[in-house]
């Protein structure tokens, strides 16, 4: 995941939202990793941004701040790695050519 520029647990939380098939909130994210729920949110926003994961209100949300589970829509994001790839190919072709 070096093209998106994640850490390790960047990649841990991605692989287990991957793996859970229905999503994952930040407590179980946190719980899951053993990092503080601040980091976690942090980590699933970066996740986010990069277009990896996506984010909806969860249905069991009661009052209060609204919790929201983050999934992989997989047929996205495999399009989106492919593109990245080849990005990084193209780009790396360029700096071996320029050698």
């Amino acid at each position: 995941m070096v093209g998106y520029g994640l850490s390790e647990v960047d990649v841990e939380a991605f692989v287990k939202i991957v793996r859970s098939g229905t999503g994952k909130d930040v407590d179980s994210i946190a719980a899951e990793l053993g990092i503080s729920k601040s980091r976690a949110s942090l980590i699933l926003k970066k996740l986010s941004d990069a277009g990896l994961v996506e984010k909806q209100k969860s249905s069991g949300s009661k009052g209060g701040r609204p919790k929201y589970v983050y999934y992989v829509n997989r047929g996205e994001v495999i399009e989106k790695m492919k593109q990245r790839a080849s990005e990084l190919c193209t780009d790396l072709s360029s700096i071996i050519s320029a050698l």
